[in-house]
């Protein structure tokens, strides 16, 4: 991507997106640059709407904690409706760590193998956001290219829209400038029940 001319990269995002059924607007994916090179990486965005759209569950078959390395290591399957399924392995370091810390790596493990997963159930060699972070903090060249695709994320044309941003949306303060911005189209196609349901996901 990093050939690519800023219309181009936009057109070629859009594509990539929309031919795997995403919708481009909600950013189911970012660009990391690292080491003057381009690459797609999955969002929490897009993870949900993959796992929405295929019909994906998850289980953790497995659990460990290294003491003598200070990894915490966690195996997720992901399953189709059909019965396939695949296995991924995710490990973070605790090494050091206790209290919150301790519990959001646990919990970053966790999140990590699930998509990875979902990435190798549907045959997607990109990389997942838990992993960029890594990168990120690791790498002083790696740096998060914000795509150039614009629009207002809370204006939804069709009830297709309004579920995947009630998806995308991650606290009450878009929640509601979500649902006032489509009151009508929550309204008229009985989502009332939906808002209500992701509003108590975001307040627990």
């Amino acid at each position: 991507m990093s050939k690519l001319q800023p219309n181009d990269r936009v057109i070629y995002y859009k594509g990539y997106c929309e031919r795997l059924g995403l919708d481009p607007f909600t950013k189911p994916f970012d660009i990391l640059r690292l080491q003057g090179r381009e690459t797609l990486y999955l969002t929490r965005s897009g993870a949900q709407q993959l796992n929405k759209l295929h019909g994906v569950s998850h289980s953790i078959t497995s659990r460990q904690l290294i003491e003598s390395a200070g990894i915490y290591e966690v195996t997720a399957r992901a399953t189709l409706a059909d019965g396939r399924y695949t296995e991924s392995i995710a490990a973070v370091s605790v090494a050091g760590q206790k209290g919150e810390q301790y519990c959001n790596s646990i919990m970053k493990a966790e999140t990590k193998a699930k998509r990875r997963s979902t990435l190798d159930l549907l045959g997607l060699g990109v990389l997942d956001e838990t992993e960029v972070q890594s990168i990120v903090t690791t790498n002083q060249d790696a740096v998060i290219v914000q795509t150039e695709i614009k629009r207002d994320l809370f204006v939804c044309d069709n009830v297709e829209q309004l579920k995947v941003a009630l998806a995308s949306v991650t606290n009450l303060n878009d929640l509601n400038k979500l649902y006032h911005t489509n009151k009508e189209l929550v309204h008229g196609n009985g989502y009332l029940k939906e808002f209500s349901r992701r509003k108590s996901e975001i307040g627990s």
